[in-house]
């Protein structure tokens, strides 16, 4: 009996400690081989959500390499901009989109929502330290052990398969044809809230873009928040008091290009809140240009609403 159950003890030994393996020398495979490539003359990477992943039509832009992705909170964005800065040191400058829905709560469903952990988290599960782990366990325990399984089984089969390249699967430009017919209509009031509200301002998310500037500063990369153009009739704009507060209060040491109001028409945009393909070749143009004439390198953020007018009449 007695050694029945010490058989039986090394056996659950044994078993626990093989599937501790499975589940993480495949995520340190991962995370020592893998691969975030851009062009070798790209020196600008922007990140993001959707809003800029449609805005910004990088083959219309020199030297500038579009990482963006739909739903992708800065908590997700944070593991991204830590592979690629490393992996690819002629980027000199970094872009983050900076928008009215970044600062909502929603972006906390985003983050650890069951619909979103589960597909952004085993992608960038093995770039995670435990803080960011135990932040996500932390919020919703009751699928991030699911979570670990799916990403588990994700990393042994990029180990078997030899497959760590991320490149190309992390985001980009991303072309809508069509257009919804938008209404016209009187601008939200953008000027409606005067303090931000806590119980709808997402803190974690607000949190994370800290740690992405503050990651950039210490690699030594000019770092800017961007705002691309959104529709008038944007529900998220009725926020703009509570925004502009968070902004300057928080980042008010980083450069802010703001193209909210560039001039784009109703055809010219997919949704209230993306742009078509029509909308990003205008504004991707005009992007270019002003980068050509040294926007980035002076920093000079003024009037940039007022010269977007300017150049589109």
């Amino acid at each position: 009996m007695h050694r029945f159950l010490i058989k039986t003890i090394l056996f659950a030994l044994m078993s626990f400690v093989l599937i501790l393996a499975v589940a993480l020398i495949p995520g340190y495979m991962v995370n020592k081989f893998s691969k975030f490539s851009i062009k070798k003359n790209s020196t600008i990477a922007l990140f993001g959500h959707s809003h800029s992943e449609c805005a910004y039509n990088d083959t219309l832009i020199a030297n500038f390499t579009n990482l963006s992705h739909s739903a992708e909170s800065y908590f997700y964005t944070f593991q991204k901009v830590k592979k690629y800065l490393v992996q690819n040191p002629q980027v000199k400058t970094v872009l983050i989109e900076f928008s009215n829905n970044q600062i909502d709560n929603k972006m906390d469903d985003w983050t650890w929502g069951y619909t979103y952990m589960s597909n952004m988290f085993p992608q960038y599960a093995s770039f995670m330290s435990f803080a960011d782990m135990e932040l996500l366990a932390k919020h919703n325990s009751k699928y991030f052990m699911n979570c670990i399984g799916i990403a588990a089984r994700t990393n042994l089969i990029k180990a078997l398969s030899f497959n760590y390249d991320y490149t190309g699967k992390t985001g980009g430009y991303f072309k809508i044809d069509s257009s919804k017919h938008l209404p016209a209509g009187n601008p939200v009031n953008e000027n409606a809230r005067t303090s931000p509200n806590k119980n709808r301002i997402s803190t974690t998310n607000l949190q994370y873009l800290r740690k992405i500037v503050d990651y950039c500063n210490n690699m030594h990369k000019h770092v800017f928040l961007i705002r691309s153009p959104q529709h008038p009739l944007y529900e998220f704009r009725n926020n703009e008091a509570e925004f502009s507060l968070i902004r300057e209060r928080y980042f008010g040491d980083v450069k802010f290009l703001d193209f909210n109001n560039f001039p784009i028409k109703n055809d010219e945009f997919a949704d209230f809140g993306h742009l078509n393909f029509k909308g990003a070749l205008k504004y991707s143009t005009y992007i270019n240009q002003r980068i050509i004439n040294g926007m980035l390198n002076t920093g000079n953020t003024a009037s940039i609403d007022q010269a977007a007018n300017k150049a589109a009449n």
